[in-house]
């Protein structure tokens, strides 16, 4: 496991993060499906340290399953991201939406820069392992 590579891919995560929820991009539809204004979802250290950590666990089990494969390659790294997103993220997230009554447009929102992140993340860890 290239730990060089695997930090480079948790700061890209947050960057996606950043870019992702900022008004430029998907903030405000994300705050207004919470039924919140931008402002009420400011920076939160509890938050940041929270979202740190997990999103390291998302990227070392990436990087895990990719050395467990042992296949190191843009296309194979792309597609393992992908298909955790899909597989785990999206499914995982849908019974917030079922059971607990969790706003569909903050699912999609939500579950999409995971997805991508994990995409971007697999790609990079893919082609970065050697």
């Amino acid at each position: 496991m290239n730990l060089f590579a695997v930090i480079v891919c948790i700061i890209i995560y947050w960057i996606i993060g950043a870019l992702w929820f900022s008004p430029m991009l998907l903030g405000k539809a994300w705050s207004e499906s919470l039924g919140k204004n931008p402002e009420e979802l400011g920076p939160d250290i509890k938050q940041a340290l929270g979202t740190l950590f997990t999103t390291i666990i998302e990227v070392f089990v990436l990087a895990f399953i990719l050395d467990l494969i042992g296949t190191y390659d843009l296309l194979i790294g792309f597609l393992v991201g992908l298909v955790i997103g899909v597989g785990y993220v999206i499914t995982t997230d849908l019974y917030d939406v079922l059971f607990e009554g969790k706003n569909f447009k903050t699912f999609i929102i939500d579950s999409g820069y995971h997805v991508l992140a994990l995409s971007i993340s697999g790609l990079i860890l893919g082609i970065w392992q050697l």
